[in-house]
């Protein structure tokens, strides 16, 4: 049964990750078998993964059972905007008032890999390190309730944001925000670490909207 859980588990993860670069786009189906043959899994593991995405609005399942992924709107982009912010500002303001040094070196090891990728134009491999950053803010708040309910937050954003059009240019500032986020956390400073984080997260929101305008 572990081991079920874990392959499931595997799957769901793969085919969320499978967004990132642009392979699937907006309005089109995804297809069992055409997973199953791109993971080397059986069809199974990819149709609960599928299920759980449905379930979770990462995806659309029509009344003929086929999987279709979602057209963002700009509603659906402004909601899924705000709840980051809802869920990151309030860990990230939690970190402030620790400041933890484990935590400054976390996130910082994170975001040199992030730096890392961007200066050699690695963008796929910066925006899963991106994702990771925002994740671990999360996760280092201590609130395994929330982190998990972050984790599904973050995955339909990923589908958004990977799936809209032509992939987004790469905003260098973002790439340092990141920086100065880590910095207001060692220096105790929620106010300037929550302004960080609404501007990183409105731009985005902004590029977002421009794209399916």
């Amino acid at each position: 049964m572990s081991l079920k859980r874990n392959l499931d588990e595997l799957v769901y993860e793969t085919i969320c990750q499978g967004f990132v670069g642009g392979t699937y786009m907006a309005g089109k189906r995804l297809d069992p078998a055409e997973l199953s043959e791109r993971y080397q899994v059986s069809k199974t593991p990819v149709i609960q993964a599928l299920k759980r995405m449905a379930h979770e609005r990462i995806v659309e399942i029509t009344s003929g059972g086929k999987y279709i992924i979602p057209v963002a709107t700009h509603q659906e982009i402004e909601n899924v905007c705000q709840a980051r912010l809802l869920f990151e500002k309030d860990a990230l303001i939690a970190l402030c008032e620790i400041g933890s040094p484990e935590t400054v070196s976390i996130l910082t090891s994170i975001e040199e890999k992030c730096r890392g990728y961007y200066e050699a134009g690695s963008y796929d491999q910066y925006f899963m390190q991106d994702m990771c950053f925002h994740r671990k803010i999360v996760e280092l708040a201590g609130n395994g309730c929330l982190s998990d309910l972050y984790h599904i937050l973050l995955n339909r954003y990923m589908v958004i944001r990977n799936t809209t059009g032509t992939a987004l240019v790469h905003d260098p500032i973002a790439c340092k925000e990141h920086g100065q986020m880590i910095q207001a956390i060692k220096d105790r400073d929620g106010e300037t670490a929550k302004s960080l984080l609404e501007n990183h997260i409105y731009k985005m929101e902004e590029r977002l909207n421009e794209k399916i305008n």
